[in-house]
C-alpha cells in the first residue's frame, strides 16, 4: 500500500541521515532505545482500548487479569518514557 511504502521510505531516509550525524554508533543505539520507550505508550493505550471494545471483540474482550497486565504495561511505559525524556535534559 501507499502508506506502508511511505513509512518505509521515511525510515530509510532517517537511517541514511544518521550517517551524517557526528555521533558514535553506541550513542545512536542509546537514542534509538530511548525513542522506543517513548513509542510504547502510543502502542499500548490503543491496544487497551481496542481489546475492551465489546462491539469489536464480541465474546473475546479482555478479562480482568488481561486488563491489569495491560494497565501495568502502560504505567511502566509512561515511567520509562519519563526517565528517557528527563535524561536528555
Amino acid at each position: 500500500s501507499t502508506a506502508s511504502r511511505l513509512l518505509i521510505f521515511v525510515a530509510l531516509m532517517f537511517t541514511f541521515g544518521t550517517v551524517f550525524l557526528e555521533e558514535r554508533p553506541p550513542a545512536l543505539m542509546v537514542f534509538s532505545q530511548a525513542f522506543q520507550a517513548c513509542i510504547l505508550p502510543a502502542v499500548a493505550i490503543p491496544i487497551f482500548i481496542l481489546i475492551n471494545k465489546k462491539k469489536l471483540m464480541h465474546q473475546y474482550t479482555a478479562e480482568i487479569n488481561w486488563n491489569i497486565g495491560i494497565v501495568a504495561v502502560i504505567l511502566f511505559s509512561l515511567l520509562t518514557t519519563w526517565f528517557a525524556i528527563a535524561e536528555f535534559f
